[in-house]
């Protein structure tokens, strides 16, 4: 059995290491917060492998560590969320792994108002190949990273002129689709009021492989324009222009680009989102809009607005149409929480035969029995209409998960599901129903650990 420990920590392993060491010897700064965890989890699979026949049983053993740690003062606002997750398979189905993952985000204020200093770094697990089920084997450990300034000159109290830039580099692991990003940008915003900021922009992505040999270096620019509303417990971002790709070896692309976003708080229990969106993208770019964002002032340097709209890791150096739309509900009282969320995506590749459909949704509701007792029922769907050839898979994935809070660290959780896959190709199909067992501590509610399996 091949060993995979290595190939899923990757460089994203030694980021979150390297991550971790610093705040460990860093001193105490002002307005910050900070805490860790640790965890066991006992997972029994009667089907590990997801076999369509005669599955095999094994139980992993999991270990936990991990921490979260965040800044919020005039200077600088900052995020960090690591954990590392040993897993260790009892019958050796499967070679021991060390899982990492590492969500970072830091807003330097240089100049009040007019330079800024961004740094961002993701590393977590991905499919090496999306059509097939997620076992040890078909994970890649992925890190992103990206860093720059953000200049903003202001001509008068409404006209600002705003310049940015990243560099960027791509970690894929076994995908093999690494690749350095720079980007700049240029924008005219014009703040009509309090609420309302219109601007023109135009971006640049140059993006180039390590591998040229298996990828196509590729040079993305786009032009658009920008309508940011924000009334009173709402937020709409409208963006329409145009994309064209300058390929060093395949064809050039061009087309349209449009992205809408609206984000209403309807209550101080609920909220409400919805958001629909055309453009071209890539790996890089989907990967970074997954990762979690800190509010920072606003710029033109993303590349795209910051969606609602989830993204699933698609691990490529192609360049693909990705048409999506999306809609979400969130109610949390004192004794339910429910999470709705549907979505739909339509992904046009240029050269590999990846081309889908995908309908997705999921339902989570939280019943607080007491202050230390919880129930939780969840389901999520998930149907792939593959385009490039003839198969139509249905993925569903429901649980019931009780926890329970011995102290005010410590706490016990207890959880079935059901994974299956149906499949117009049979060989594909499967079931694995699983159980759970945890014993985590919290030092904090600001960092619980969970399995990112």
């Amino acid at each position: 059995m091949r060993n995979n420990k290595q190939e899923n920590g990757g460089n994203g392993g030694l980021t979150a290491l390297a991550v971790l060491l610093c705040i460990a010897i860093a001193p105490p700064l002002h307005a910050s917060e900070f805490a860790y965890g640790l965890g066991y989890l006992l997972t029994h699979s009667d089907n590990i492998a997801r076999a369509p026949t005669d599955g095999r049983s094994d139980n992993i053993h999991s270990l936990l560590a991990g921490f979260t740690y965040q800044e919020n003062t005039v200077d600088l606002v900052a995020r960090v969320l690591a954990q590392v997750e040993s897993n260790k398979y009892q019958n050796d189905t499967f070679s021991d792994e060390t899982l990492y993952y590492l969500t970072s985000s830091a807003v330097w204020t240089l100049s009040p108002q007019r330079f800024f200093w961004t740094v961002e770094d993701t590393a977590r697990q991905a499919l090496i190949d999306t059509t097939a089920a997620e076992t040890p084997t078909n994970r890649a450990g992925i890190n992103v990273f990206s860093t720059g300034p953000d200049f903003f000159i202001r001509f008068s109290p409404v006209q600002t002129l705003a310049l940015g830039a990243r560099l960027g580099d791509v970690y894929t692991g076994r995908a093999n689709a690494d690749s350095q990003r720079i980007n700049g940008t240029v924008g005219w915003l014009y703040q009509a009021s309090s609420f309302s900021t219109y601007s023109l922009n135009y971006q640049t992505l140059g993006v180039r492989y390590d591998d040229t040999l298996l990828n196509d270096d590729f040079t993305r620019n786009d032009m658009f324009a920008r309508a940011q509303y924000r009334p009173s417990r709402s937020q709409y971002t409208i963006d329409l222009g145009k994309s064209d790709i300058r390929r060093d070896r395949g064809n050039d692309v061009e087309g349209t680009l449009a992205r809408f976003i609206w984000d209403r708080q309807l209550t101080p229990e609920s909220r409400l989102g919805i958001s629909a969106s055309r453009e071209f993208s890539d790996t890089g770019t989907d990967l970074l809009a997954a990762s979690q964002v800190l509010d920072a002032p606003t710029t033109t340097t993303e590349q795209s607005a910051q969606s609602i709209a989830s993204t699933s890791d698609i691990l490529t150096s192609d360049v693909y149409l990705a048409k999506r739309g999306e809609i979400f509900y969130d109610r949390r009282s004192s004794l339910v929480r429910l999470h709705l969320v549907a979505n739909h995506r339509n992904l046009d590749f240029e050269t590999t035969l990846q081309d889908r459909k995908e309908d997705y949704a999921r339902v989570e509701f939280d019943y607080f029995y007491s202050g230390s007792t919880t129930a939780s029922l969840f389901s999520e769907y998930t149907k792939t209409d593959y385009s490039s050839f003839v198969r139509q898979d249905t993925d569903r994935n429901s649980g019931v998960r009780l926890s329970f809070r011995l102290t005010r660290t410590i706490s016990l959780g207890v959880e079935g599901r059901r994974i299956e896959r149906a499949s117009t190709d049979p060989t594909l199909e499967f079931v694995d129903n699983r159980v759970l067992i945890s014993v985590l501590y919290s030092s904090g509610k600001l960092f619980t650990p969970i399995s990112g399996r």
